[in-house]
C-alpha cells in the first residue's frame, strides 16, 4: 500500500531507474510516498533525479541536531533565488 507524506530524511542508498545513485555519506532526502519496503523522493542537492528509490533500512529520520544544522542552510541552484530549508 502506497501512503502520501511529505517530509525530509537521511539516506545513503538510491535507486533510479536509471542505476544506483547512491551517496558514500548519509545525506538530506525528500521522501513523497512510503511504500512498504522503500520510500519515493529524490535528493534535496544534486542533478535533480525523481522518483529515487531509497530503501527503509538505509534511510532514516533526522536527529534533533540535523534538523537545528539544516534548518539554518540555504540552497541557491545557478543563478536562482536563495532558498531557506525548513526540514522539521
Amino acid at each position: 500500500m502506497i501512503k502520501k507524506i511529505n517530509k525530509y530524511m537521511i539516506a545513503t542508498k538510491a535507486i533510479h531507474k536509471l542505476g544506483d545513485i547512491s551517496s558514500d555519506e548519509p545525506d538530506l532526502c525528500y521522501v513523497s510516498e512510503e511504500h512498504e519496503d522503500y520510500y519515493i523522493g529524490s535528493w534535496v542537492t544534486g542533478f535533480g533525479f525523481i522518483r529515487v528509490k531509497f530503501p527503509k533500512e538505509t534511510t532514516r529520520e533526522l536527529t534533533k541536531e540535523e534538523v537545528e544544522y539544516y534548518n539554518k542552510q540555504r540552497i541557491q541552484i545557478g543563478s536562482g533565488p536563495i532558498l531557506s530549508l525548513k526540514v522539521d
